[in-house]
């Protein structure tokens, strides 16, 4: 993954847009359909119907590949980067090597873990869903400290949801580390009623929220060379998406 600084969006553009202009191919992107996807990022972009009037007025040229790259290039960099990984995502399935250009250039390679999405029935749920997805975009733009924080968010949200549900006579907690410790308890639980099972990964729930926690309290005032920083967003992203889909298991 490259921070917004060192991305050549030049190079980014000039390899979408043959992919997108790919006749025939199941990722065609047409006006419209790039228009569309831009308002899943930003509701106030205009959709085609009222964009090649205002490209009319102004005398700019009304073509598919400049308007393309003019409003690209207009959205805020965490904007741009959301709307590459949705184009990304379309063309893996029927074209992996451009997939994987495209990802090499704008994310430097990296793949995001699947995201775990919680279901909507439990309590306050919106927020981790908001914030699973909102991780990968902050680590994209480069926003590391963000994404942590997003990570403990997220994880709290998580941990409430379960107790809610499962132990409401600990609805009152809101301490991060002691909503874990009643989550793992419960789970281990649970577990114990139906066998023997592996007890150091739930054992692993407090040392993973620990992990992120302290990551989130610490990370502005670290300093690291490099990479060092992004991977250390990465890993609590990881962390807390494998807590989730632990947790969503058993609810």
């Amino acid at each position: 993954m490259n921070s917004g600084a060192s991305v050549n969006w030049i190079a980014a553009f000039n390899h979408l847009f043959p992919v997108l202009n790919r006749s025939g191919a199941p990722f065609y992107c047409s006006g419209p359909d790039f228009c569309r996807a831009l308002q899943q990022v930003d509701p106030g972009s205009p959709s085609y119907e009222q964009l090649m009037p205002l490209l009319t007025s102004q005398g700019r040229s009304t073509s598919r590949k400049s308007f393309y790259w003019e409003m690209l290039q207009a959205l805020p960099e965490p904007h741009r980067f959301h709307v590459y990984r949705i184009f990304i995502n379309q063309i893996e399935p029927h074209a992996r090597g451009d997939a994987e250009t495209l990802r090499g250039i704008v994310f430097g390679g990296g793949y995001a873990v699947p995201v775990t999405l919680v279901p909507i029935d439990l309590w306050n749920s919106e927020k981790p869903n908001s914030n699973l997805r909102d991780i990968d975009l902050a680590i994209d733009a480069g926003h590391y400290n963000r994404a942590t924080a997003l990570s403990y968010s997220c994880l709290e949200g998580l941990y409430k949801a379960y107790v809610r549900k499962h132990v409401p006579a600990q609805d009152g907690l809101s301490d991060l580390i002691q909503l874990c410790r009643v989550v793992k308890d419960d789970i281990a639980a649970k577990l114990t009623v139906q066998g023997p099972f592996p007890e150091q990964i739930v054992n692993a729930l407090p040392t993973m929220t620990h992990a992120v926690a302290n990551s989130r309290n610490g990370f502005s005032e670290a300093h690291f060379g490099g990479d060092s920083q992004r991977w250390l967003a990465l890993l609590a992203r990881d962390m807390t998406n494998s807590i989730g889909r632990l947790l969503l298991n058993f609810v």
